[in-house]
């Protein structure tokens, strides 16, 4: 597939978009599975942008940029192995492969950025002991430039390089490696999953695994029926555990008040 310029253009407005979001406004767009699905969305492919950015999404949980650490960038790389997937017409499992190196890249980018975030920090003071509070408002807008571009411009690259590029490397790329990678993006959902059911209780709601297993694979049920299922089961548990706290709130009151007279 061939993209217009309309869409090159939105995806590179989105590029510069997400790192802004993800630092400031954090309405969410900036996740992984958000990003695959509005770069899809943008190209007409919604379900390979949401297969690719699912996938990189659980690759990202229990990820976290704890004191300032640079972590892996798997929102950036969803819109690259997003656009580049339906561009080039490949499989989204070798999408996925291209992704993970990408997220991996980012993350010197990200040093690099923080780095000259210093110099500004020092900047800045250096005006205002000199009087010069401007340097303030100054420093302040560059580093918001600088954080939009630090996914901006890698996504923008990716557009205007990123399809032939892949096109003549895959040109030249033995079909056993090609067919390596293609197994590879397969097993990721796999361990994404497994990652996933590491951080949640597994064993305490074992039942209601067993129950979106039979549904998915035997009952063949679409995985949004199994999710619409689960979350309902997940809302009757809340409901039932909010009614049992407010209900042991007011016993305990209703004892301190008898232990007070």
């Amino acid at each position: 597939m061939e993209a217009n310029i309309l869409q090159l253009v939105l995806i590179v407005l989105y590029g510069f978009f997400i790192n802004f979001e993800k630092n400031s406004t954090m309405f969410g767009t900036y996740q992984p599975v958000t990003a695959g699905f509005v770069t899809g969305l943008i190209l007409g492919d919604i379900s390979t942008g949401l297969f690719i950015g699912g996938t990189l999404q659980l690759l990202s949980l229990g990820i976290s940029n704890f004191g300032g650490a640079s972590i892996p960038d798997y929102q950036t790389a969803s819109i690259v192995a997003t656009f580049i997937t339906i561009t080039t017409g490949q499989k989204p499992s070798v999408g996925i492969s291209i992704g993970i190196p990408v997220a991996l890249l980012m993350v010197q980018l990200d040093v690099i950025r923080n780095t000259i975030g210093i110099w500004m920090v020092h900047k800045a003071e250096t005006g205002v002991k000199k009087g010069d509070y401007s340097m303030i408002t100054k420093m302040q807008m560059f580093g918001v430039f600088l954080t939009a571009a630090t996914t901006g411009i890698p996504v923008a690259l990716a557009v205007i390089f990123g399809p032939s590029l892949i096109n003549t490397i895959l040109s030249y790329t033995p079909e056993w490696l090609t067919n390596g990678l293609t197994v590879a993006g397969g097993l990721l959902p796999a361990v994404g999953i497994g990652l996933l059911l590491r951080y949640l209780p597994a064993k305490e709601y074992f039942s209601y695994l067993v129950i979106g297993f039979v549904m998915a694979v035997y009952m063949k049920i679409p995985l949004l029926g199994v999710a619409l299922v689960g979350s309902a089961i997940a809302l009757i548990i809340y409901k039932k555990n909010s009614k049992d706290l407010v209900k042991n709130t007011v016993i305990n009151t209703a004892e301190g008040m008898d232990d007070d007279e």
